[in-house]
């Protein structure tokens, strides 16, 4: 064989034994971060400080205190706010307050909490939390549907109604 070959062949090998390489070194290294765990044995998450979890919130956009300004139902359940059913809603009384920190106010007694931003089947949920006496109680699990500067609308847990809050 031609040496000339024999180079190319080896060449070719090198950069494929590389890239194998790389990759299992990158995945070794993604197992071991801090805070990794197993989960169901299927793969791994990694479990964010408070702090992390901020950049999370604030690129959502729902940082900042909302009133609720109507609430209307998905007559068509398709999960999505038609104009026919924001012009068939209804006016509520609700707040929220998200803060940097993960805390939050709620209700217009503004009741102390906390919330989190989770992605469940591919759709970005919101939970909230009223703390009260060193407890802990879910107040609401919410869709997110939209959040712009202006406006936030959530969809109820059962599907069932939007609550559609202005940036107060």
């Amino acid at each position: 064989m031609p040496q000339a070959i024999q180079q190319d062949l080896k060449h070719h090998f090198m950069k494929r034994y590389f890239f194998v390489f790389s990759l299992l070194i990158a995945r070794v290294t993604t197992i071991a971060l801090p805070g990794s765990h197993f989960e169901n044995g299927t793969g791994y998450t990694v479990q964010m400080s408070r702090a992390d979890q901020y950049s999370a919130f604030q690129d959502d956009g729902i940082k900042g205190s909302w009133s609720l300004e109507l609430q209307a139902f998905d007559k068509n359940n398709n999960g999505k706010l038609d104009e026919q059913e924001r012009k068939d809603g209804t006016i509520g009384r609700h707040f929220y307050q998200f803060n940097a920190d993960g805390t939050c106010l709620i209700h217009t007694l503004k009741l102390k909490g906390h919330y989190e931003l989770k992605k469940v089947g591919g759709k970005q949920r919101l939970y909230t939390y009223i703390d009260e006496d060193g407890s802990s109680t879910p107040e609401n699990k919410w869709y997110i549907i939209s959040v712009s500067q202006t406006e936030m609308i959530l969809l109820s847990q059962d599907k069932y109604a939007f609550w559609i809050y202005k940036r107060v």
